[in-house]
């Protein structure tokens, strides 16, 4: 149970990493396209 949680843990803050570098590299690519 314990290893289960820690996998979990483990999975929702890659997921949670992964979506925030998506949205900064988004934002950097749109403001570089605008100037």
């Amino acid at each position: 149970m314990l290893i289960m949680m820690n996998f979990l843990m483990n999975t929702i803050s890659i997921l949670i990493s992964v979506a925030f570098y998506t949205i900064i590299e988004r934002k950097l690519l749109s403001y570089m396209q605008i100037r």
